[in-house]
């Protein structure tokens, strides 16, 4: 399965985004990839600082996009 994340602007400086990622990366028990413009990917995770979700993911391509405002991990099913 190739799954990506992709990070918003970081407007909210009290939300570890990157800590974030790497409890996910943990949950699923592989790596991300590297997020590249016109790759395709099985999961895009769209990790947000705030519930504006404001990060551009027009470029990327995904089976699936999760989009993330919070610490709490999503489901993985």
């Amino acid at each position: 399965m190739r799954c990506a994340v992709k990070y918003c602007g970081g407007c909210n400086p009290r939300f570890d985004r990157r800590q974030l990622a790497l409890r996910l990366e943990a949950a699923l028990g592989m790596p991300f990839e590297s997020l590249r413009a016109g790759e395709h990917y099985d999961v895009l995770y769209v990790i947000c600082g705030c519930t504006a979700r404001c990060a551009d993911v027009s470029a990327y391509r995904a089976d699936r996009i999760v989009l993330l405002d919070g610490p709490e991990l999503p489901p993985l099913a």
